[in-house]
């Protein structure tokens, strides 16, 4: 009986200093969390910013390479600028997409965002062979972060793009607003994915392409989405295409 009774008193001792461990384990686990959001919004920052900075080094060796062409030098300083503006805007959004700070929403214009996601891209999609159409009222109004929805979009459209390089195609926009909020639609006729890709997209630094990307962007899309209260899914089939489906709720101002 007294055997029986220390084992017992081992064995909760055991119990108890498991349970000890796994306390400070989870202690420590909270306090690392915020570090860890951080070192994950730097990375998405670093991924949006290079979406920005390929254009503007793009426009500069333009202005560079046509200094007797004042006009076309012009135009591209301004990309320039517009471009170098949009990334300082980026960086004041790393709290936000860590989930540590609230996103700062504004009445927009969703078709003035699409104007701005191409200009920023700064490629005529047609020397792609990819036929671009948009299918939306020009009044749809956004109460929404204007930068975030943004670069959120622009991810899309650069990627719909690159499924199409090999062959072309044709990528569709539609929006539609409803009495319940805007739902987008964003549709490439690039080379598609299978299933288990497809569950895996929106999983950070997962990549299902061969763009040598760093799996940053639909993750960036998602938490942009998710911050606005609401949600993207994805629905696609090999060689056949991909599409993107946003919904965002409607807000009463």
């Amino acid at each position: 009986m007294t055997d029986l009774l220390q084992q017992r008193k081992m064995l909760h001792r055991q119990v108890e200093d498991t349970a000890d461990k796994l306390q400070q384990l989870e202690d420590q686990l909270t306090q690392l969390q915020p570090l860890a959001n951080l070192g994950l919004a730097w990375a998405m920052t670093a991924h949006e910013l290079n979406n920005l900075l390929m254009p503007v080094l793009n426009y500069s060796q333009l202005a560079l390479q046509n200094p007797d062409d004042k006009e076309l030098s012009e135009k591209a300083l301004q990309k320039s600028l517009l471009l170098s503006q949009r990334a300082g805007e980026m960086l004041e959004k790393i709290m936000a997409v860590a989930g540590q700070g609230q996103t700062e929403k504004e009445d927009c214009s969703l078709q003035e965002i699409f104007d701005d996601v191409f200009t920023c891209i700064g490629r005529d999609f047609e020397k792609d062979k990819i036929r671009v159409t948009r299918d939306m009222a020009p009044d749809i109004q956004l109460y929404a972060d204007a930068t975030a929805i943004r670069q959120a979009l622009m991810n899309l459209i650069l990627n719909a793009r690159h499924a199409m390089l090999e062959r072309g195609g044709q990528l569709r926009i539609k929006a539609v607003q409803t009495s319940d909020g805007t739902t987008i639609q964003i549709t490439d006729t690039g080379r598609g994915m299978d299933q288990q890709k497809l569950q895996q997209i929106f999983t950070p630094f997962y990549t299902a392409g061969k763009n040598n990307g760093k799996g940053l962007g639909l993750s960036f899309c998602r938490k942009v989405i998710e911050a606005h209260g609401g949600y993207i899914q994805a629905d696609s089939e090999i060689n056949q295409g991909t599409t993107f489906k946003i919904m965002l709720p409607k807000y009463d101002i």
